[in-house]
């Protein structure tokens, strides 16, 4: 029997979790409030995320047997067998449609069928042939935030929401280099290739550091598309903007790839967090 941990393993409700938050992030942002119409879109994006995180474990777990960080995940490690992960995956992504169906419609599934086709197909067979699959991930990034938007009623070409999904998508490429910075020797003693053995450690780490300053400049380019209403607010984005920087340019000299990826992802996080509340007060 599957525990509540390795379900959480399996589906990698940590990140998924986190995903979800874009959605809700993106629907308050454009609805400016917090109603039970957040409820639905939230739900779906939850579940599709479980469901197509839980697909890739099935379609990689011979992969993730063979690296340190990967070989206890529930498939890999034999806890489940393939078929059960597949079921799982496959009820998941199942009750993600359904949900969606009762939120966007048709606009949905279409959206969450493009999803399932870029992540499980496109992202996940193209990781072990070109270094650029990280640029299918950044697209990924922006449909969560997409569906909480339209789902508050906005539409894709509005300033705000091209601002928003601007940021999530040059964010995803310096989020994913970092792990692959720290990872690289794990990634291609299993058959991965990466950037880092086609560009070289140390370019990939210049090339990072520019995505990661872009990142920043995308950030603050969101926080110009909403008016800020507080003072207090909008010190506590510039410290944030303060923090990040200065954890971004101390990359090159001390190479500390999970404290600059933990800094950026609390950047966007927080960011976001702090524009809903300038949002609501």
């Amino acid at each position: 029997m599957l525990s509540i941990k390795d379900f959480m393993i399996l589906t990698k409700f940590n990140l998924s979790f986190a995903v979800t938050l874009s959605a809700v992030f993106s629907f308050i942002l454009v609805k400016q409030s917090i109603t039970l119409d957040l409820l639905l879109p939230l739900v779906a994006v939850l579940l599709l995320a479980l469901g197509v995180s839980a697909l890739n474990q099935y379609q990689e777990y011979k992969d993730d047997a063979k690296m340190q960080r990967t070989k206890n995940r529930p498939i890999a490690s034999q806890k489940i067998t393939p078929k059960e992960g597949l079921l799982i995956a496959f009820y998941l992504i199942i009750l993600s449609y359904i949900t969606i169906w009762f939120s966007l419609g048709f606009q949905g599934l279409i959206i969450f069928t493009a999803v399932v086709f870029l992540y499980n197909i496109v992202y996940t067979k193209t990781k072990k042939t070109s270094v650029y699959a990280a640029v299918y991930g950044a697209i990924l990034g922006v449909i969560p935030p997409l569906i909480g938007w339209l789902a508050g009623g906005g539409t894709a070409l509005d300033i705000e929401f091209l601002a928003i999904a601007l940021f999530y998508l040059v964010w995803q490429i310096p989020h994913f280099w970092l792990l692959i910075l720290k990872y690289h020797e794990q990634y291609e003693s299993a058959g991965f290739k990466t950037v880092a053995s086609t560009f070289g450690i140390d370019r990939l780490e210049r090339i990072t550091f520019i995505w990661l300053l872009l990142t920043i400049i995308c950030g603050l380019f969101t926080i110009m598309v909403f008016p800020i209403n507080s003072m207090i607010i909008f010190g506590l984005m510039l410290l944030l903007v303060l923090y990040t920087f200065s954890s971004v340019m101390s990359l090159r000299k001390t190479h500390k790839y999970i404290k600059v990826f933990m800094a950026i992802n609390l950047y966007i996080t927080l960011l976001m967090i702090l524009l809903i509340i300038n949002i609501l007060i």
